[in-house]
């Protein structure tokens, strides 16, 4: 168990709501630059109408093909940050696959395209699948990376280099050497929300708050009982964590995804207050920041088992 020091404030009663969208549109098994152009468009407008903010994460060629609407979208109050799939350079499909120096230099180019579009280094991050290893956290804290989104908790599915067994439920430092527990790296992974007893594929995925999985009522319950377990267990930032992608008829009122979005936003206003919280609407840094303010990185203990129980074995 991992022991964290909690420092409190007069924001207490506040439940932040995150939209995540990944964008790629232009990626090898798609290649469709004016739906992403579309989906965009509509999610800034979905944005603006609800009052939410995004943050939207995007491959290197969806960057390259729509810099001026994501540096629109920045300048607008949403968060621009990159994700990344190492297939659409020429490499494996899963970036849990890849050695240290291999993810290191993949991610220093991707970045530095990243730059070339958007005038800045990025500071958050996603990889496609949530593909990730032991050695990915080093290497964002490495690179300059301060948060995103690695982890999906309960997720096991081996053969996309995606396993996160019982990793923490919601924002942390990850360990160093392990990607599954808490630690000391300088980089805070902001999970989505989950309902881990609701499984598919097999139950091999829990249901997520993305967007396109299911409908707005079943979303509802899933929002409703993270919120009364993050309560109950007093986390650090009470919050909403939803994603979607950007290949959808967002711009179009009639759209499903749509529709379950606003459904989505509707809901969590609802629990907010049911709740007596207010709620916020905040990009991952925000997020992000809102943690560090309240576990300090070096409260952060080392693992620890329970081993009381020793004590009663026969000698």
């Amino acid at each position: 168990m991992v022991e964290t020091m909690v420092t409190t404030s007069t924001d207490d009663r506040e439940l932040l709501f995150c939209l995540q969208i990944d964008c790629e549109a232009t990626q090898l098994a798609l290649r469709n630059p004016a739906l992403g152009e579309r989906a965009i468009r509509g999610l800034g407008e979905v944005l603006g109408e609800t009052g939410m903010r995004g943050t939207f994460l995007v491959i290197p060629t969806d960057l390259e093909a729509h810099g001026a609407i994501y540096r629109e979208l920045e300048v607008a109050g949403h968060e621009i940050g990159l994700h990344y799939h190492p297939w659409e350079e020429g490499r494996s499909e899963f970036l849990g696959f890849e050695s240290s120096g291999e993810q290191r230099r993949l991610l220093d180019e991707a970045a530095d395209r990243f730059s070339q579009v958007m005038g800045r280094r990025p500071t958050a991050f996603c990889p496609g699948y949530a593909s990730a290893n032991d050695q990915t956290f080093a290497v964002l804290e490495e690179l300059g990376f301060r948060h995103g989104m690695v982890s999906l908790p309960t997720r096991s599915l081996p053969k996309c280099g995606s396993v996160w067994g019982g990793s923490p439920l919601d924002p942390r430092y990850p360990h160093r050497y392990f990607r599954c527990l808490n630690g000391d790296v300088d980089f805070v992974d902001c999970p989505p929300t989950i309902d881990p007893e609701s499984r598919m594929w097999g139950g091999a995925h829990p249901q997520d708050l993305r967007v396109e999985l299911v409908d707005a009522k079943n979303h509802f319950y899933t929002m409703q009982k993270s919120v009364r377990r993050q309560l109950a267990e007093v986390v650090p930032v009470p919050h909403l964590h939803a994603l979607t992608h950007n290949i959808f008829e967002f711009g179009d009122r009639t759209d499903f995804r749509r529709l379950t979005f606003e459904g989505i936003v509707a809901g969590a206003r609802a629990i907010a207050a049911e709740h007596q919280l207010a709620m916020v609407p905040a990009s991952l840094a925000d997020l992000a920041h809102r943690f560090r303010s309240r576990v300090p990185l070096e409260s952060v203990a080392a693992p620890a088992l329970d081993t009381r129980g020793r004590s009663f074995a026969k000698r």
